[in-house]
C-alpha cells in the first residue's frame, strides 16, 4: 500500500471473513457446496419480484430519491403490521428502524453501545459476521457454550463473574441466535428462553436477538421469540431480514428495540450510508403487499425441508459409523458435525481434494486471544448448509465427504 495511506489501528487489525475466503475455493467446477449459508437460487420468485416493478411506474419519483434513514414509509407500515403480529404486541414507528441487511444492524448496536475493550456475550458457536462487526468495535469475547438445545443459560452468571474478575468490566450485550442457530441449527428451548431472559435482566445485559431463520421451521411448533416474551421491555432487541426468507440481493432488514436505543442507531447510520435503497424498499414493499410472501414462504419450506431430510439421510447412509455425530435440525439452513479426533481444517483441505467443501468449526468463533474467561475452540467441527444444494448433489457431496473420512 502507499506511504501515503497510513492504515488506522483498525484498518490495520482488520481480518478477512472465513467464510467469504472460502468463496474462492467453493467456486472451482464440479465443487459441491456446503459451505455458503446460501438459499436455493432456484427457489428465488424472480418473476413475482419483477412484477412489482410496476411500484416505479406509480411512484418512481419517491422510490429514486434519497428516502429517510429510518426506512420507506409504506415498507415500515408493513413491517410493524408484521412485528406487531410476530411479537405479540403492537410495535409503534419509534420502535423499528430498517437497515441494510441484519449485518448493519449489529454493526450500528455495536458501534453506539461498545468502546474499545468493552466484553460481549456471544453463543459459541456463533455467527462469524457479528464476530467480525463486535471486532472492528474492539470487543472482547464472553464465549457461553451451546448444546443441542442453544446456549448453555445456566453458565450465564459465572461466565459474567469470571469476567468481571478478569476486566473490572460488565459484558455490555449479549448476541444470541435462539431459532435454528448459526451454524449449530439448535433451538433455545422454551425454558432456557425464559432463564435467558430473567438472567440477562438480573445481570443489567441487555440482549440482541437475531432472527433470520424463525420463520423456517420444517417440524415442531414454533417457539415464541425472545421478544415476544420480553413485550416492550428495553432491555430486549429483535433484528430480522428478507435475506432467508425472500432474498439476500434485496439486503432489506429491520430492528424491533426501545425508542432511545432506535434514535442512536438512525443517527449512527446518518454517517454510515444515510438510508437503505429507497428503490429497493419500494420494490419488497410491494412484493409483501401482494400476499407475495406468505406464498413464497410455503414454497421455500417445502424445498428446504425436502433438502433437509436429504442431508439427513445421506449422511447417515454415507458417513462411517464413529466419524462424525450430528443433531438434525427442525429448521434453518445447517447441520453441525462435530468429528471426534480430527482437525476439520484438514478434513476441509482433503474435502476440497475430493470435490465438496464445508466450512471448519473455527471460523464460528473468535480467537483466542479476543476471548475472555474460558476459551472455545471449533476445531472439531464442521457447518455443512442444506438448503443451496439440490438432493442429488446432497447425496453426491456426502458420499465425497465420507471417502474423506473414511481415509480413502
Amino acid at each position: 500500500m502507499s506511504e501515503l495511506f497510513r492504515l488506522s489501528q483498525l484498518g490495520r487489525a482488520m481480518r478477512p471473513s472465513p467464510i467469504r475466503e472460502l468463496f474462492r475455493v467453493v467456486g472451482q467446477p464440479g465443487m459441491i457446496s456446503f459451505a455458503g449459508g446460501l438459499p436455493a437460487p432456484d427457489a428465488f420468485p424472480v418473476a413475482r419480484f419483477a412484477a412489482c416493478a410496476t411500484v416505479l411506474e406509480e411512484s418512481g419519483r419517491e422510490v429514486l430519491q434519497y428516502g429517510p434513514s429510518e426506512g420507506y414509509g409504506p415498507l415500515r407500515e408493513t413491517l410493524l403490521a408484521l412485528m406487531s403480529e410476530r411479537l405479540g404486541y403492537p410495535v409503534r414507528p419509534e420502535e423499528l428502524l430498517v437497515t441494510s441487511g441484519s449485518q448493519q444492524a449489529v454493526n450500528l448496536l455495536a458501534r453506539v453501545l461498545i468502546d474499545p475493550g468493552d466484553p460481549v456475550i456471544v453463543e459459541a458457536p456463533t455467527y462469524p459476521g457479528t464476530i467480525h462487526s463486535l471486532r472492528n468495535a474492539g470487543a472482547r469475547f464472553v464465549a457461553v457454550p451451546c448444546d443441542g438445545d442453544g446456549m448453555l443459560v445456566d453458565r450465564l452468571p459465572d461466565a459474567v463473574a469470571r469476567c468481571e474478575a478478569a476486566t473490572g468490566l460488565r459484558p455490555k450485550l449479549l448476541y444470541t441466535i435462539p431459532d435454528f442457530s448459526n451454524p449449530t441449527g439448535a433451538c433455545l428451548s422454551l425454558d432456557r428462553r425464559h432463564r435467558l431472559l430473567t438472567t440477562a435482566a438480573e445481570l443489567g445485559i441487555p440482549v440482541l436477538e437475531d432472527d433470520p431463520y424463525g420463520q423456517l421451521r420444517y417440524r415442531g411448533e414454533p417457539l415464541p421469540a425472545l421478544k415476544r416474551l420480553a413485550g416492550r421491555a428495553p432491555g430486549v432487541l429483535y433484528a430480522s431480514s428478507f435475506s432467508k426468507i425472500l432474498a439476500p440481493g434485496v439486503r432489506v432488514a429491520w430492528v424491533v428495540g426501545s425508542p432511545e436505543i432506535i434514535r442512536a442507531m438512525v443517527l449512527m447510520r446518518q454517517g454510515e450510508d444515510l438510508c437503505t435503497a429507497t428503490v429497493t424498499q419500494a420494490l419488497v414493499d410491494e412484493y409483501c403487499r401482494r400476499g407475495n410472501l406468505n406464498a413464497h414462504l410455503a414454497t421455500i419450506l417445502g424445498v428446504y425441508s425436502t433438502r433437509c431430510a436429504a442431508m439427513e439421510r445421506a449422511l447417515s447412509e454415507n458417513l462411517p459409523e464413529g466419524t462424525a455425530e450430528w443433531r438434525p435440525p427442525d429448521g434453518g439452513f445447517f447441520f453441525w458435525l462435530r468429528l471426534p479426533g480430527r482437525s476439520s481444517r484438514e478434513v476441509f483441505d482433503r474435502a476440497v481434494a475430493q470435490g465438496v467443501a464445508f466450512v471448519p468449526g473455527a471460523a464460528f468463533y473468535p480467537a483466542p486471544e479476543e476471548q475472555v474467561g474460558e476459551v472455545a475452540d471449533g476445531d472439531g467441527f464442521a457447518r455443512l448448509c442444506f438448503t443451496f444444494a439440490d438432493a442429488p448433489s446432497i447425496d453426491e457431496g456426502c458420499r465425497r465427504l465420507a471417502r474423506v473420512l473414511n481415509g480413502s
